[in-house]
This record gives C-alpha cells, structure tokens and sequence, in this order.
C-alpha cells in the first residue's frame, strides 16, 4: 500500500510530466545538480544559471538544483519520491557533487562535479542532431 502511494504521488506530481519516470523520451533536456547541503557550490550555479537563463531556455533545458537539507530546486516543487528516483537513476550520491547533462531521450550525455562550465555544457548540446535542427529552424534570439 506505502509502494502505491508513493507512486500515485510521484505519478500526480507538479512534474510528473517535466521528468518522465518511465517513459524513454523527455520533453525538454535536463540539467540535474546534486550536492550535499545549500553552500557557496549550489549559490554560484544558480547565479550562473539566472546569467544564461536565456541561453537555457533557448536550448530547451529544465535545470533542476537537489540538496539533501533544502531538497531546493531551481523551477519549482517536486516530492521526495521524485527526488530518489532522479538520484537513483542517475546514481548520484549527496555526499558529493555531480551535475548531469540529460538529453530529450532521456540519457545521460555529460556528467561533472561543482564546477559548471556553461559554455562546454552548451557546447555539447549545439552538437547534438535534435540541436542542430532546432537551430536550423530558429535562429538564436540570445546576445552573445
């Protein structure tokens, strides 16, 4: 019954739909940041995050911050049962540092520690095919 609920929970969640537990394709591509505890780490990432958020947005990217104290993210609310899963999936520990790149099908791309390099993180995502579509299509709308 405990196993029911907390699926109906994580199913009926906020964002049950912005990170599909199950499913192989996301609509949007992820930027996940694990970290042991709010610090000078996870403030200096979303500062950086607001900095080029037009960037992000452009890129169709959801960033998500989770620590073990605040359980803090950077667009919103999510319950601890979606938390668990990401962290499992993603085999992430709290007692360290680890940012993941996520794509729109829902793999892994790039993994890191603190400290986030932006530019090589934009990097790989304009060299991904669906990427260079969606440039294709739409021509930046961000100053560089």
């Amino acid at each position: 019954m405990k196993n029911l609920l907390a699926l109906l929970m994580i199913c009926f969640s906020a964002y049950s739909h912005a990170y599909p537990l199950e499913h192989n394709y996301w609509s949007h591509r992820s930027v996940l940041f694990f970290a042991p505890q709010q610090d000078q780490y996870v403030e200096k990432f979303e500062a950086e995050e607001l900095r080029y958020r037009c960037q992000i947005k452009e890129r169709d990217m959801v960033v998500l911050v989770v620590t073990e104290d605040a359980k803090a993210i950077s667009s919103g609310h999510f319950d601890d049962g979606g938390f668990e899963y990401l962290r499992n999936k993603y085999q992430a520990s709290l007692k360290q540092y680890t940012a993941v790149l996520v794509g729109k099908d829902g793999r892994e791309k790039y993994r890191w520690g603190a400290e986030t390099d932006w530019q090589k993180i934009f990097s790989i995502i304009d060299a991904m095919p669906m990427r260079q579509r969606e440039m294709r299509d739409a021509p930046s709308v961000c100053s560089a």
